[in-house]
C-alpha cells in the first residue's frame, strides 16, 4: 500500500512540476475590455471631399483563445467588438475575427508569460454618420500585439495587452439617404491605430508538457 501511495505521490509532483509550463496541450482563454487611438482617412463621393482624423476606439468584449503547439508557440482564434467615436445612434461599431500564432518569449516562470504574436483575419465597421448619411465596409485586418500574462495560480490569471491593428477595407458602402456609393465610385476607408486591453485569464492542460518530445523539460 505504501509502494501505491508513493508511486501516487511521485506522478501527482511530476504534473504539478509541469502543470503550469506552456507547451503541448495547453488551452488558455482571455475575456477583457479596452481602448486604444485610431488613425482614419477616407474619401466620400457623396460631398467630394476627402476626410482624415483621429478618433478614440473602445473594445468590449475582446475574446481569445489558444492552444499550445510547443513549449514556446501557441495558435489559436481572437475576437473583438468595438465602438469608434461616442456611443449612441450616430456610433460606429467593428467585429474583427482572426487567428493568431504567439511566441511565449518568457515562459520559465509559473507565475508570468508574456506572449507576442500576429493575428490576420476579417474586420468588418460600420454604422451612421449622422440622420441621412451611414457607411458599411469590410475586409481584413492585420495586428501585432504583446500581451503579458500574470497567473495567480494553476488556472487563473489576469492578461495585458498592447498591439496595433491595421484595417484593409477592400469593400465600401457609404449610404445617403437611400443612394449607395460604392469603392467604383471611388469611395474609399482606411484605418488603424493602437490599443491597450486588460482582463481575466483562464488556463487547462490537456496533456503533459513533457508529452511532445519538441518540448524541452525545464
Amino acid at each position: 500500500m505504501k509502494k501505491i501511495i508513493y508511486a501516487f505521490a511521485l506522478v501527482f509532483i511530476n504534473y504539478i512540476t509541469y502543470a503550469q509550463s506552456y507547451g503541448f496541450g495547453t488551452v488558455s482563454t482571455d475575456l477583457g475590455v479596452g481602448g486604444g487611438k485610431y488613425g482614419i482617412s477616407g474619401y466620400s463621393p457623396v460631398n467630394n471631399t476627402s476626410n482624415s482624423g483621429i478618433g478614440l476606439i473602445g473594445t468590449m468584449p475582446r475574446i481569445n483563445a489558444e492552444f499550445g503547439l510547443l513549449k514556446f508557440i501557441g495558435v489559436g482564434i481572437s475576437y473583438r467588438r468595438g465602438t469608434y467615436g461616442k456611443k449612441g445612434d450616430n456610433s460606429l461599431r467593428g467585429t474583427d475575427l482572426m487567428l493568431r500564432a504567439n511566441f511565449h518569449l518568457a515562459n520559465s516562470n509559473d507565475n508570468f508569460d508574456l506572449p507576442i504574436g500576429v493575428g490576420f483575419g476579417t474586420s468588418t465597421f460600420g454604422g451612421n454618420i449622422n440622420t441621412t448619411q451611414g457607411i458599411k465596409t469590410s475586409g481584413s485586418i492585420l495586428n501585432i500585439h504583446a500581451s503579458p500574462h500574470f497567473w495567480f495560480g494553476q488556472h487563473v490569471g489576469m492578461f495585458l495587452s498592447l498591439g496595433y491593428n491595421k484595417h484593409m477595407l477592400s469593400k465600401v458602402n457609404l449610404i445617403d439617404g437611400v443612394k449607395i456609393y460604392t469603392e467604383a465610385d471611388g469611395a474609399t476607408w482606411n484605418m488603424s491605430g493602437v490599443y491597450f486591453e486588460f482582463g481575466i485569464s483562464g488556463k487547462i492542460h490537456l496533456k503533459n508538457v513533457s508529452d511532445n518530445p519538441l518540448d524541452k523539460k525545464r
